[in-house]
């Protein structure tokens, strides 16, 4: 699954980057920097595989839906692979949306796009399955990114984060991030053998929803669920302090999906702060012994968002493509894929019933434990990067 700032593999890309020029508007770049030469123009037509050609900036997987998407619609597609919705944003913030129709970020960076004016509204006429989508991305995309009453994006696929552990060796318990932080929660000696991920808009939520929980104070959980996360100093500091007591209890902090699945096949680790995602994948692989749980805190989610250039010279044409990144067909193909369910519960409807076990149709109830991730607030952006910065120097 993709790899983000998010990685929240899959999606999962949560990194603030606030560096890379979220304030800046595109064209006041442009102007300094020079544009000539930066991206040709969007929307060519003609490349010899019929209709018109749709240039995607999106991750590896959604290849998996191209040739049919080709045939429906009569248009040729070219995918271009990103690592991080970082790097899409700063692409097309330096130019690259007059190359590229269509972007699928992860929803913390949707923001961003429409702040420096370089997506365009969608299109109801040509989403047709944006209704379908499940009421609760719909709340989402108003909560995080409509603007005058329009929407700017439309969420594609969706996982979340909690913990795995190694049921041959930690015992049945109440799913609680209790587990990570106390050393007498359940009856197993776990110290060195848990692993948090090396970045901070992954862990230090969760060192927010223990402290929610243990010191029955909800502010913690409230700071992440307004439309940025908006911490106090003071709960910054403690995030921080927990964190950095939790530290003799790793075994260490992982950045890439592919080494937390060899990690923890290889036996390196117990438990481990992860998305569901690579659970499920070496469930697939015949790895029956890895539990996945949401802990009772709560969990922090993600859901990729395709949004369209405002520079395309073919919106219609880009926004009936994205609905067919949520058609039932596409949409199965981009779950198996990604082992990622879709944000449209009518995908379910092309999955086997083992699928749909493990990346099909979710109880919308379940839609209510899950906090979407997002940007941290400006005020408190750089105390949010000093304390991780701490924490891994401690």
């Amino acid at each position: 699954m993709p790899q983000d700032d998010n990685g929240t593999g899959s999606g999962a890309g949560t990194g603030n980057g606030r560096s890379h020029g979220r304030r800046i508007d595109r064209r006041t770049y442009l102007a300094g920097a020079g544009a000539v030469g930066l991206a040709a123009a969007a929307g060519c037509t003609g490349n010899g595989g019929g209709g018109t050609t749709i240039n995607i900036l999106t991750w590896e997987e959604f290849r998996e839906m191209e040739e049919n998407i080709e045939e429906t619609l009569d248009v040729s597609i070219n995918i271009e692979a990103s690592a991080s919705s970082s790097t899409m944003f700063q692409r097309w913030n330096q130019g690259a949306d007059e190359e590229f129709d269509i972007a699928v970020p992860n929803n913390n960076l949707v923001p961003r796009f429409l702040e420096s004016g370089l997506i365009a509204p969608v299109d109801t006429n040509a989403v047709t399955s944006y209704d379908g989508i499940y009421d609760k991305f719909q709340q989402f995309v108003d909560q995080q990114f409509t603007q005058d009453g329009d929407a700017y994006g439309v969420p594609i696929r969706w996982g979340w984060y909690g913990y795995s552990y190694d049921t041959r060796n930690v015992p049945e318990h109440d799913p609680s991030y209790r587990v990570m932080f106390e050393e007498d929660y359940i009856d197993a000696d776990l110290s060195g053998n848990i692993v948090m991920y090396d970045e901070a808009n992954k862990t230090m939520p969760v060192a927010a929803l223990y402290l929610a929980e243990a010191r029955d104070d909800p502010s913690y959980r409230e700071a992440l669920e307004g439309e940025e996360m908006t911490f106090s100093e003071e709960q910054i500091n403690e995030m921080q302090d927990l964190l950095v007591e939790q530290k003799s209890r790793l075994q260490g902090y992982i950045s890439k999906d592919p080494r937390f699945i060899s990690g923890f096949t290889q036996g390196n680790f117990l438990v481990g702060h992860s998305g569901r995602n690579e659970t499920i994948e070496m469930r697939t692989s015949g790895e029956d012994w890895v539990e996945f749980v949401v802990p009772q805190e709560g969990a922090m989610a993600w859901y990729e968002t395709a949004v369209v250039s405002a520079a395309s010279d073919n919106t219609e044409t880009a926004w009936e493509v994205v609905n067919e990144f949520i058609a039932p067909e596409n949409g199965a193909a981009l779950a198996r894929a990604g082992f990622s369910p879709s944000c449209n519960p009518d995908v379910a409807e092309e999955l086997s019933e083992e699928q749909n076990e493990l990346y099909g149709r979710i109880s919308p109830e379940r839609l209510e434990e899950f906090i979407p991730f997002k940007d941290i607030a400006d005020d408190v952006e750089r105390k949010y990067s000093n304390a991780w910065n701490n924490v891994k120097a401690a």
